[in-house]
């Protein structure tokens, strides 16, 4: 064997042992990944959900349904395929490596939440590393330093935040009642979802499909929408007379003028931005996700990191966080690809509270495998939770007991 066979036969095996590195890297991460979800539903399945959701009779009357976007708010492509769950640009968020191959444009078919695409592991190629590898052992910072002062629950009598862990450690499992169902347009891709002052907002996804818009908090009809053009709309939340927009892969945030939704500013970062909320303490530290399993803290004013946790479950890092609501002094989650909430506190990653709102999904969204759920808003008037989803007819009103 001559030296050059020899060196070629050499970078033959390196490459193979990182393949099957790489492949064995993913495939335990999916592994534990599904350990905590099983966990979680054990904690569920022990505490008993007793789900209370009413019947077709006893359900509460609701307004005629929401306006639905016009075809002006669409991009010529998306109007002319005449499919409203189907876009060219289905590339939407995922769990990726910072070599991420899928690209929010007509290639990025392969796209796990889009609605085109299965939301099977089997069928999905995810790698399970963090955003743009910008996770060093500085960004790692301990909540003590990085995460926001907490304080109390907003004053009401049946707000769900838990303020203190459960002395055992583990997490303990909410219900739920179904007190309204509000009529919600089956054409928005909602990424995020978020109450203020008696106002309902709300983000929606796609590229040529994006959007800031306001809501009827009574009926789900549109009262005034804007589109977000050429990027992926992702979480959404307010703070102050602004509202604050995450885009998933395009390394942006818009803030707008509330009222107006006149574009403000905008601000960069890297990785991917999947939900936002801003904490109720003093502070106001922005939180964000990237889909992996750290929330992120920034500042409000700036848009500046100041640092991570990672959220665990037993130990294990919970992955898939997306939407979020900060209630109180805790941050609420749901985990993408899954019918769990999760109430997690931001100083410790320590998961407080396992919500399960599968009974929740429509039956008309079961052939929709882009219909998942991605929608949590807080009413602090009355301490409701909103819930709703992707391409889902109906945003959920619940009681937590």
């Amino acid at each position: 064997m001559t030296p050059t066979q020899r060196n070629g036969l050499g970078i033959g095996v390196l490459l193979l042992v990182l393949i099957a590195g790489l492949w064995g890297f993913g495939v335990f991460g999916d592994r534990q990944q599904d350990a905590v979800l099983s966990d979680l539903a054990t904690v569920v399945d022990e505490n008993g959900q007793g789900d209370d959701i009413p019947s077709d009779d006893d359900a509460p009357d609701t307004a005629d349904e929401p306006e639905s976007i016009d075809d002006s708010d669409i991009s010529d492509n998306e109007a002319a395929s005449g499919d409203d769950n189907s876009n060219d640009d289905t590339a939407r968020e995922t769990t990726s490596t910072s070599t991420s191959t899928e690209t929010t444009n007509a290639s990025a078919v392969s796209n796990p939440e889009s609605p085109e695409s299965s939301t099977s592991t089997d069928d999905v190629e995810e790698t399970t590393t963090t955003e743009a590898a910008t996770t060093d052992s500085t960004a790692t910072t301990a909540a003590s330093t990085a995460a926001p002062s907490t304080t109390s629950a907003p004053s009401t009598t049946s707000a769900p935040a838990t303020t203190s862990a459960p002395a055992s450690g583990n997490p303990t499992a909410a219900t739920f009642t179904v007190v309204e169902e509000i009529p919600h347009d089956t054409r928005a891709f909602t990424q995020g979802l978020e109450i203020s002052n008696g106002r309902l907002f709300e983000s929606t996804g796609l590229v040529g499909r994006s959007s800031i818009r306001e809501l009827d908090l009574e009926t789900g009809a549109v009262l005034r929408n804007t589109a977000v053009p050429d990027v992926f709309g992702e979480g959404l939340t307010i703070v102050g007379d602004t509202a604050i927009q995450l885009t998933w892969q395009d390394e942006i945030a818009f803030r707008y003028d509330l009222d107006t939704f006149e574009l403000i500013e905008s601000y960069t970062y890297e990785g991917q931005g999947w939900g936002l909320c801003q904490a109720d303490d003093a502070g106001g530290n922005l939180i964000m996700s990237d889909g992996s399993s750290e929330l992120e803290f920034r500042d409000p004013n700036t848009f500046e990191s100041l640092g991570f946790v990672d959220v665990l479950l037993d130990g294990n890092p919970v992955e898939n966080l997306n939407e979020l609501e900060c209630i109180g002094d805790t941050v609420w989650a749901n985990i993408w690809l899954s019918s769990f909430v999760i109430e997690i506190d931001p100083a410790t990653g320590r998961v407080l509270t396992v919500l399960d709102i599968e009974e929740l999904r429509p039956e008309s969204t079961n052939s929709d495998s882009g219909a998942v759920w991605n929608g949590l808003a807080y009413d602090s008037t009355d301490g409701t939770l909103l819930v709703t989803g992707k391409l889902w007819p109906t945003i959920f009103r619940l009681e937590l007991n």
